[in-house]
């Protein structure tokens, strides 16, 4: 039955809606009818409108969060994790991909790269017993926000597998992780143990050995630096920096924390022996002397220990205080030549990477795009195409380009064969129909399926067209019209579409729209009846839901043309 401007029931013609028509072409604008359902938030707070609706928003599962975005690739996959966390028990838990996480590990990308400059600096600086009054305001400050990040710690959930998509968020699970991980550090820097060192220990050798012994233990936060890139690489990511700046800020962070410190530890290592037995050297005296006295200020002997360190650390020469004579200062000064060249060694080993990147997947990805606007301005491509054509190079490559028919052509058959597999088993295991369906018939059917993509509003199936192929949707949403332009269904990942034309050789029934971008395998009608015998669980499935689904169209059809009669026959009566 092909698609006309006018339908007929008992006799009368029926004018399709203007929606209906629209659909006689290849794209088509869904604006969808069916009736949207409330945030599932409701069910908690009552009033979408409440600063507590607007608060508790910033806590659950955020659609732009960059590891959603990778994670959660359709809109289905996203509305169940936000429903599975509302309806749970722990629904006042922080989700890990939500945006108040998100701005929150931007504090703390900036508060743990403060205190691997403040902590040494502190150490080597500001002697243990005669620290200012202000040095411990700024403990009590560190101590405050590191017990507001063990809190937020311990009410933020975690994720359990490779591709982050199951999230604990119970509080138990979410300590005990915690414990295994980061808290001990955390509670370190959170407990005032400089502040109850110096209230209850009298004796003022002990308390130095105590206060050393803390401001060591202070310096255990580097551990956390490989959060930091992690957490600096989402912020990249959200805003689309490029990321080749951000192996380049790495670098330069890294190399600053790096000089720092040595810087720090110079400080301590020059001035921690005084002995006479390592020999006299006027000049190396008179700058140990220097760094001792804390009359100088923090600032100056900082400077004169960091010019010194860049002299060592890049073999320019031995600065203002000569080589060394004594036997402290030789060692000191092997050692930072020797720290040196191997810094010298890992800048030249990062130039070369990021130079490498340069001609990386995402160079050609960056050069394919390039191509891809020149192509479109020479067509001259109205603006809405061209942004059509820029978003599915963006969705179908994740800017980085690779030639996957080169790549698989070099691998031996068993290599392919397992890839194969382990994606389709990603696949199956998201269907509802597959279900207790023999692995290896899955497998097969699998690899008899043709990959598609779809574009937001592209038509993936036309009413009256003849069609002999099933449709399953890996990722995204699809919306569900009648010939008549009625929107019946929306379906998401793991459904399916078109298993009427597996056993009726009749016209399509439905115009299938893409909602957003959506990823499809079809199998088609002959390699299933080869496949799948009649008494087989799954074609009985299919079979059923195929009769099903015809008698909720024409039903659904028969109705709208109804209403649609009775409104061109009241709109008459008034005429």
């Amino acid at each position: 039955m092909d698609l006309h401007d006018e339908h007929e029931i008992e006799g009368e013609p029926v004018r399709l809606s203007q929606q209906s028509q629209r659909l006689e072409l290849i794209t088509f604008e869904h604006d969808c009818t069916l009736r949207d359902e409330p945030h599932y938030l409701t069910n908690r707070i009552e009033s979408p409108q409440s600063c507590a609706f607007r608060f508790r928003e910033w806590f659950l599962i955020d659609p732009r969060h960059p590891q959603t975005v990778r994670y959660y690739t359709s809109s289905y996959l996203l509305r169940s994790e936000l429903v599975r966390h509302i309806k749970s028990r722990y629904w006042f838990m922080i989700h890990p991909f939500s945006r108040f996480r998100f701005y929150w590990e931007i504090w703390l990308v900036l508060y743990t790269y403060a205190l691997m400059l403040a902590v040494p600096f502190t150490i080597a600086f500001t002697g243990t017993m005669r620290r200012e009054n202000y040095v411990y305001f700024i403990a009590a400050g560190v101590n405050l926000l590191s017990t507001a990040e063990i809190v937020v710690n311990c009410l933020t959930g975690f994720s359990t597998d490779q591709y982050y998509q199951h999230v604990r968020l119970g509080p138990w699970d979410v300590f005990v992780n915690y414990l295994k991980g980061m808290f001990v550090i955390d509670f370190i820097y959170a407990f005032p143990a400089s502040l109850f060192a110096r209230a209850f220990i009298r004796n003022e050798a002990a308390l130095e050995v105590v206060l050393n012994v803390v401001s060591g233990l202070l310096l255990f936060k580097v551990v956390s630096l490989w959060k930091i890139w992690r957490y600096i690489i989402n912020i990249f990511e959200r805003f689309r920096f490029e990321m080749i700046n951000y192996y380049k800020l790495r670098l330069i962070l890294i190399s600053g924390l790096f000089i720092h410190w040595c810087n720090c530890f110079y400080k301590i290592a020059a001035t921690v022996v005084e002995d006479p037995q390592y020999g006299e050297d006027p000049l190396w005296d008179e700058h140990v002397k220097f760094l001792l006295n804390i009359d100088n200020g923090m600032m100056r002997r900082y400077g004169h220990c960091f010019s010194t360190v860049l002299y060592y650390l890049f073999v320019m020469s031995f600065g203002e205080i000569g080589i060394p004579t004594t036997v402290h200062g030789k060692v000191l000064g092997a050692v930072c030549i020797i720290v040196g060249i191997c810094f010298q060694l890992y800048l030249i080993l990062q130039f070369f990477k990021l130079t490498t990147m340069t001609n990386s997947t995402k160079r050609n990805y960056a050069e394919s795009v390039s191509q891809l606007q020149a192509y479109m301005g020479m067509k001259q491509f109205p603006k809405e195409m061209a942004n059509r054509l820029m978003f599915y190079y963006e969705k179908k490559f994740e800017k980085c380009y690779f030639d996957e028919d080169k790549i698989l052509s070099t691998l031996s058959e068993p290599l392919r064969h397992q890839i194969d597999d382990h994606s389709a088993a990603r696949f199956y295991t998201t269907v509802p129909v597959f279900k207790d369906v023999p692995r290896s018939l899955l497998l097969a059917l699998v690899r008899n399926m043709e990959k598609e993509i779809y574009l937001p509003n592209d038509m993936i199936v036309k009413a009256g067209s003849v069609g002999s192929w099933i449709c399953f949707i890996h990722t995204g949403s699809v919306a569900a019209y009648t010939q008549s332009g009625k929107e019946i269904f929306h379906l998401y990942d793991g459904d399916h579409f078109g298993e009427i034309s597996l056993f009726l050789k009749n016209k399509r029934l439905l115009n299938v729209i893409a909602i957003e971008f959506t990823q499809i395998f079809v199998l088609r009608r002959k390699a299933f009846i080869e496949l799948v015998p009649p008494e087989n669980a799954l074609y009985q499935r299919l079979e059923e839901k195929a009769k099903e689904r015809m008698q909720q169209i024409l039903l659904e059809e028969e109705l709208y043309k109804s209403h649609l009669l009775m409104v061109d026959g009241g709109g008459a009566m008034t005429d």
